[in-house]
């Protein structure tokens, strides 16, 4: 079968630009919602079960399913429906348009053009009118751009695949390892004085610069002596420090704020181990005291943990030999240079995921954002043959 069969070109394009036209972020008042609702109502027309659950206020999640003769979920396309805000972009970004070849709006690379290539390949496989043996769902969840609650949703309910596809842009390369995120937090604590006798204090802000300056210099370099296979090296960033209230005070506080990129073979409390080292020794050397956590309140509950496949799993196998087949190219696996819910579902949910999409990722953000059509109706290709391949009546 072809998913050209099904649904036409024309389709898959008016799909993507329809997700693009609804503005659903954090900064709008109705968030998600429109977005939820427009997918819901393209299922139920082609009378796909589906169904919305509201995670907050004016933000729901989107489900739907074609069942198979086994219970479960085999094959889970999941898609972020938010977007981050228009900003300041170079066009009217929730006004679509198709320029060369690409259609242009905030969210086609960042992921709308992905879900439309996902909704096609389900509504083709629903208008083919086959027996499933084993079930397939797309899952639109909510609030990737900031804490990935859709997803955490998705795992505490037990709404759990085998296996998924996380569409994010790839420019179709089939994607299998990922570093992890997480975002630290360390407060240096000093004894104010006045400024005219810094003797008699403890200055904070010079033991976060011997932190940082450690940092710098010794932990930096550790880190990126470590490597993984595709993702390479970790990083750690300084991002923030904040201390102080005036020149003739000496400041009892100071506060660093750190991007530290970690990869599958660590571990958090290695992570948060060895920055605690380093901020004993500046406490050390200077004096105060100081407090590490992890800013939960910015990052996923669940942790923003890295991801991986084995690059042998038959999911990673059976995606290159589509990509191969629609695109005429034979490519291996790579690395996602991001952060994807996919890390949430292989280290929570046990599920093996690969992520795969239309558009490039420097795209995604980018004051002309955009997407290549041809990505969009080759993924959506791709997506088809995987629900063929892995669940189809009589495949195995």
């Amino acid at each position: 079968m072809r998913i050209s069969d099904y649904v036409s070109k024309n389709e898959i394009i008016e799909i993507t630009k329809k997700l693009v036209s609804i503005e659903g972020h954090k900064d709008t008042a109705d968030k998600e919602s429109k977005v939820a609702e427009y997918i819901k109502d393209l299922l139920e027309k082609e009378e796909i079960e589906v169904e919305t659950e509201e995670i907050e206020p004016n933000r729901s999640n989107v489900y739907g399913r074609l069942y198979g003769k086994e219970n479960g979920i085999e094959l889970m396309f999941n898609g972020h429906i938010d977007t981050i805000p228009g900003f300041t972009m170079d066009y009217e970004p929730f006004n679509p348009y198709i320029k060369n070849g690409k259609i242009y709006g905030r969210g086609s690379a960042d992921m709308k053009g992905g879900i439309a290539a996902m909704l096609s390949a389900v509504i083709a496989m629903k208008r083919a009118n086959v027996k499933l043996e084993k079930g397939v769902m797309f899952a639109g969840v909510i609030d990737e751009e900031e804490r990935s609650k859709g997803t955490e949703r998705l795992i505490n309910r037990g709404l759990i695949p085998n296996m998924a596809v996380i569409g994010e842009p790839t420019e179709l390369r089939v994607s299998i390892a990922h570093k992890g995120m997480e975002w630290i937090e360390v407060t240096f604590q000093g004894r104010s004085t006045h400024g005219s006798r810094p003797k008699e204090g403890i200055n904070a802000i010079y033991a976060a610069s011997e932190f940082n300056r450690l940092v710098y210099k010794e932990l930096s370099p550790k880190i990126e002596d470590r490597k993984f296979d595709l993702v390479g090296n970790g990083t750690i960033n300084v991002g923030v420090i904040k201390g102080g209230d005036d020149p003739n005070i000496v400041p009892d506080r100071c506060t660093v704020q750190i991007d530290r990129r970690w990869l599958p073979s660590e571990t958090l409390e290695e992570v948060h181990e060895e920055i605690k080292e380093i901020a004993q020794r500046a406490v050390d050397s200077v004096g105060g005291s100081f407090e590490l956590r992890g800013m939960r309140e910015a990052t996923a509950s669940m942790i923003n943990t890295p991801h991986s496949i084995e690059r042998d799993h038959k999911l990673v196998v059976e995606a290159l030999k589509s990509l191969e087949k629609v695109k005429g190219e034979k490519l291996e696996a790579r690395d996602f240079p991001a952060w994807s819910d996919a890390a949430l579902l292989s280290n929570n949910a046990h599920t093996k995921a690969i992520i795969l999409g239309p558009g490039n990722i420097n795209q995604a953000h980018a004051n002309d954002e955009f997407c290549d059509i041809d990505e969009i109706i080759m993924a959506s290709e791709i997506y088809f043959d995987l629900v063929e391949k892995f669940c189809l009546e009589g495949d195995k």
